[in-house]
This record gives C-alpha cells, structure tokens and sequence, in this order.
C-alpha cells in the first residue's frame, strides 16, 4: 500500500514520483509555507449595455426612485438572447487562458462558483450535471479535479480560499476559480413584480452580468499573494436575503433583501474585520493603495469608510484608495472583486507591487478579508492587451495533480448522525430541517459543542424551494445557532459553504474539507447532507425516488499515532456519458418543478464507470480487494448494490446494502457507514471503500480505515 504521507506528482511515472517524493528538497511543508497569488485573470462582459434609468422606466408600477444617485449604478451589461450563466463562464476562461502560461490541459483544480446556474431559455436552471463537469468536457480540461460550490456574492473568494488549501497541501500545482454571473433575469422579473420602492425586491435592479475567471498558483516569493484569507458566517442573519424561482407567473426567478440589516451587519463587522487584517500584515494607510469591498452600492461603500475612519480616529481611507467599480457595472455578484481588478488594472490605476485589501461581503450572511500583494501580473495582463501574445511557460508549469489524493495528515470521521426518529419526516419536511436534525444527533454523539465547529459544509442538491442563495449551510448554521451572531470580540467562528455536484457532493465535500484541515485553515469540519423531493406526483411532475432524509458528520484531524482516517481520494471522470442525465428547474404558471431527463440505462453506465474507478484506484494503491472489510457504495436501489457486489467481486458479506426502493443519494456513505459500526461489520483497523457516482459521469473513491 501507497505511503499516505507521500505527495501526488502528477504525469510523472510511479517511479519518477517516488524518486522525487525522496528528495529532501520536495517536501509539503515548502508548499504549506507559500501564498497563492494569481496567474492570470479573465474577464466576459456582454456586449449590451443598459441604462439605470431604462431599468426604472421599464418597471410595470411607476417607481419614483433615484436608484442611480443612491447606488452610483449608471448602466450595467446583460447578457444577449443566447447568453447564459455557462456561456459567461465559458468566455471568462478562455479570456483567462489566452492570458496565462498554463493551457487548458495544465489546469488540475477546477472549482465552479457562480449563483446563477440559469444556462438555458425558459429558465433553465441547471442542478445536473454541475458546471464544472459540463466545462470540464466543453474547453478540454481532461486532467482537473472539478466541482461547484455555492456561497452566495463570496463565491469566487470561496473558491480562492480552498483552492489555497489545495495548493498549500501540495495536492495541485494550479487553480482554476469560475464564475458566470447571468443575474439580470432577476431584474426583468423584478420589473414585472416590484410595488413600490419599500418593495425588499428593489435590490434585483442593481444587478449586472459577468463572467471572471482567475487561474492560481503559488509563489515563491513571501511578500507576494495572499497573505491571509479569513471567512466566516453569521448564519442567524443568512434570512437577510433569499435568491430562488419566483412563485408567481412572471416567471423567472427573484431576490428578497433586506438591506438596511445587510447594511447594518455587515459595517459592523467590516470594520473590525479591516482593522485585524491591517493588523496582521502590519500595514498603514501609507502601505495600503487600495480597499475593494463587494460593490452593492456606493452609499454603502463610503458608508463602510466613513465608520473606519471614525473608528480609527483618522482619514485611514479616502477616494484615492478606495475603489467603487459600480458605475458602468452594477452588482455582478461572486465576480465583483475580479472585475474591479481587471477595470482598474486596464485603465492602469492598479500596478505591480500594489498593496489590496478585498474586502468581503455576502449574504448568510459571510464576511471577511483578504489582503494581497502584486508581483508583476498587472504589467504582464496590460502587455497581453498590447501584443495579444500568450506568455510563455515557465518553471512553475509543472504537475502534481495525478487523479488520486494521499493526505499528509489523516482526517477521521469522529461522529456520524442521521434522522434517529423517521416519524418527523412528513409531506411538508424540509432540506433544512431534516439538515439540522441530523447535525443535532451528531453533535450528540461528538466532542465537539456546536461553538466548537468552525467549518460545516452543506452536499445536499435539491433543497427547499430551488433556493440558489444563500448557501443552505448558511441557513442551516442559522437554524443551529452556530456561532451566528458574534460580538465584536468573538473569536468563535463558523464558515459555512455548500458543495454542489450531484451524488458525488459528499465525497467531495470530505476531500475538500481534508484539505482545509490539512492547511490548518480549521481544525474540524461537519458535513451535512439532506435532500428532499421538489416535484408533487398529484401534479403530474415525476419524481426521483429519494430517500428524503439527513445526515451528518464531524471530521477531525487523527490524534498523533492514531492510524484512522480517510487514506487517500481518488476521481475520475467519464465525460462521454455527460449527456445521460441532466435536471434543471421548470416553470409553469407560478410553479417551479425539477425538471428530469435520463437515459434509462444510466444505472448501466454507473456500473460500468465504477468498475473501471475502483480496479484502477486499488491498483494505483496496491490494495488487493480481499483486504477491503466493507464496501460503502452508492445506495441507488438494491438491485443496484447486487448487481456492483456482482460486478466488483469482493468478499462475501463486504458490500453493504441498506437501500430499498429509495435512493439514499448524498447520504449514502453515511448511512452505510453508520449500519456497518453498528452491526460489526467494521471494527478498529479495518479498511473500507467508500464509493460515489453522479452524472457526468464522475467517479468518486475514498480508502477509510477504522
């Protein structure tokens, strides 16, 4: 069996990845001590350009409102008639890679990020397959790790700041962190729905459309990058705002905000969030050349300022550092940070060696800071401007990134939980109830108080009412009570993200949570999963035959010596099956369904995927399957799990099998887990294979020993 202290060097041969892994001058803790700073940067405007004032004439009910004196919003860009939110993404990467040393191939870590996932007319609002195996397959990238997150406006920092935790565990080489922001659909079906200007949709008229990608690596120079990424959500105000399909026959979808506690909430905590980020860098007002904050609206922005300097008890920020990107933008979401970057690297008022201070803003609701310091990469985007010529590669082009992941440190499962008593699961349960009734008994059985959490991480997919922000472990961390309104000096604190990439979230949601614990940006993590059934028979929508029910469980770091933990992660994708099932939401006369189409032999091509995964996982580890205790696989149906016991070939008595007619989906693992400790199936010492599959097709594989 592989080392699971060994890095993954990626497209070397076994033997040249053993010889370099020897090496005392490759070692993780040189990557552990980088910072991560960006390659390159890609920006997609469409080319439509709409007025503020259009946007208010345009509203059904005459608003008398000076939307564009209060916000700074001037115009906006939307996107055209056959532009979408996979279509924004699209563009942005390919601007990104024209711009970059690396090529489509190089690229090993791919994470989605956008709220919009509206990819077709008629609100084709996509949940399967996720965008980034949909990009995956469309632009070439056959040797990345992809998935989509969801976390509201602090998406793309989301992104940044696990894909640092990758970088810093050694895992990848690069990064790269999308997002196709097509928001304005919200604007059009606020137009139609709006009353009056107390109206909590007025905030859907800011909105514009943009599509940023940025690629990331690390560099070898310490005062270069981000020298901190610090996240973290109050979820008892995650109800401050609330994107999802409207209800009414407008159609489309809309976002119900309050912004004056928005406002509130989030100026507060800014401040002292800007003070010990400045604090930590050591950084003055003489050191510092620009803040950009999340761009709403420019009152709030020089609100934010104002109170700074009140606090600070001097002029710390002016116009002059300070930049508001919104005038001839509006509110692009997760891609206004980026998009203010490049604006102000292209008209040249940020330059090599600047100091930036991005500033985070979300809702459910999430906050933070993120200093950083350029090398020459605004020089090198300007020059790209003026020759159109691709840098060339460099020393740092090199792979890691092989398919399969052996942490540095093992990360046990400390406790599971599921739904201890059926009987509250009823017609009108929900994604979030079932979510935290699952966290609760797992809290039960832990260490670990619920203060105590500071990473939770939701890998359910169909939740209630389509809702697309903010994320759902922001409402369920609300429902918890879970560190979700901190005073001014609470050092408690809880981030909270949601994984989405079908049945295979939950593998992913462990991986990445591994990594984070790796990087010793947390020190436990909870995972959640629920899912509930979006269509009604009596309406004649057909259902998936979920398993409506949740699960969860706490990871930590192994105690020194202890053996247990998740050995290694391997994925790996068939993307010629992409087009076998795809869901997205429907409407209809105010009603929103999931809308399913598979090909019937979809279980087939699982089956098929799975054998091919795990035959090569177990070769690669050098783990002979009479070794394996217990099998956990995708609880689909049991006729499923016969036939992979079948098809697989392992021991007697190793596959477990708890699905009925239902499929247990994203909480699957947990559920078989949970059966094997408590029949005996599993004791100290034993290895299992932890086996997910979702469309795509993608391939997920875990080696746990107990």
């Amino acid at each position: 069996m592989s080392d699971v202290n060994t890095p993954i060097l990626t497209n070397l041969s076994t033997d040249q990845a053993s010889s370099i892994c020897r090496s005392s001058t490759y070692t993780r803790a040189s990557h552990a001590e980088l910072n991560t700073k960006f390659e390159s940067l890609g920006i997609y405007l469409p080319n439509k350009e709409v007025l503020t004032s259009d946007i208010i004439n345009g509203c059904k009910e005459t608003i008398s409102y000076p939307l564009e004196r209060l916000t700074g919003i001037k115009s906006r860009r939307m996107a055209g008639e056959n532009e979408f939110a996979i279509h924004l993404a699209t563009h942005a990467i390919q601007e990104c890679l024209h711009r970059s040393s690396y090529n489509s191939e190089d690229i090993e870590l791919l994470i989605c990020c956008n709220i919009s996932r509206y990819d077709g007319p008629n609100f084709q609002f996509s949940f399967e397959p996720s965008t980034s195996i949909r990009l995956r397959e469309k632009l070439n990238m056959h040797n990345v790790l992809c998935f989509d997150i969801s976390n509201a406006c602090a998406g793309m920092f989301t992104g940044i700041n696990l894909a640092d935790a990758f970088l810093k565990a050694g895992v990848v080489s690069n990064a790269l962190i999308v997002s196709g922001e097509y928001l304005t659909h919200s604007t059009k079906t606020a137009q139609q729905e709006i009353t009056d200007i107390y109206d909590d949709r007025m905030a859907c008229l800011t909105l514009g459309d943009c599509g940023a990608a940025v690629i990331l690596e690390q560099s070898q120079d310490p005062s270069i990058g981000f020298h901190d990424i610090d996240l973290y959500t109050l979820g008892n105000h995650s109800d401050c705002c609330i994107a999802k399909p409207t209800d009414s026959t407008a159609g489309g979808a809309i976002m119900f905000t309050d912004s004056v506690r928005i406002h509130d909430v989030a100026i507060n905590r800014t401040v002292k969030d800007v003070e010990n980020a400045l604090k930590k860098t050591k950084w003055t007002n003489k050191d510092l050349q620009y803040l950009i904050s999340h761009q709403t609206a420019r009152a709030a922005i020089i609100d934010f300022t104002r109170q700074f300097n009140d606090y600070y008890k001097q002029q710390f920020f002016e116009s002059d550092n300070v930049i508001i990107n919104l005038e001839n933008r509006g509110n692009t979401a997760s891609t206004t940070h980026m998009l203010a970057i490049w604006d102000n690297i292209n008209s040249g008022r940020v330059n090599s060696g600047d100091n930036i201070l991005f500033s985070i803003q979300a809702s459910g609701i999430t906050l933070g800071s993120a200093p950083y310091t350029f090398d020459d990469f605004p020089e090198r985007m300007r020059e790209y401007n003026e020759t159109g010529q691709k840098p060339k590669r460099h020393t740092s082009n090199s792979h890691y990134y092989s398919g399969v992941t052996r942490p540095q440190k093992l990360v046990r499962i400390e406790s599971v939980g599921t739904i201890p008593d059926t009987s509250i699961i009823t017609s009108g349960i929900t994604a979030i109830n079932l979510a935290k009734t699952a966290a609760e008994n797992c809290l039960q059985k832990s260490i670990y108080p619920k203060s105590d959490i500071n990473l939770l991480i939701h890998a359910g997919v169909h939740r209630d009412e389509f809702i697309s922000e903010p994320a759902l472990a922001a409402l369920i961390a609300g429902d918890l009570d879970m560190n979700g309104d901190l005073s001014i000096n609470d050092e408690h604190k809880t981030f909270a993200f949601d994984v989405i990439n079908g049945a295979l979230s939950f593998l992913n949601a462990c991986h990445t949570a591994v990594m984070l614990l790796n990087s010793e940006k947390f020190s436990n993590a909870m995972i959640l999963a629920s899912e509930i059934e979006n269509n009604n028979p009596q309406h004649g929508r057909p259902i998936l035959g979920l398993e409506e029910t949740g699960s969860a469980a706490i990871l930590d770091i192994s105690a020194n010596g202890e053996e247990a933990g998740f050995l290694s992660f391997s994925f790996q994708y068939f993307t010629e099956h992409v087009d076998k099932y795809y869901s997205k939401v429907g409407q209809e006369n105010g009603m929103s369904y999931l809308d399913i189409r598979k090909n019937p032999s979809i279980n087939d091509y699982y089956i098929e995927c799975i054998i091919k995964s795990v035959d090569s996982y177990l070769t690669e580890e050098g783990i002979r399957k009479d070794e394996i205790n217990a099998v956990f696989p995708p609880q689909i149906s049991k006729r499923f799990v016969d036939q992979l016991q079948d098809s697989l070939g392992f021991k007697d008595g190793a596959m477990t099998s708890i699905a009925d007619n239902h499929d247990y989906f994203t909480s699957s693992t947990l559920y078989s887990m949970q059966s094997a400790m408590s029949s005996g199936q599993v004791i100290k010492g034993d290895l299992a294979l932890i086996i997910n599959v979702g469309t795509g097709i993608q391939v997920g594989c875990a080696i746990y020993r107990f």
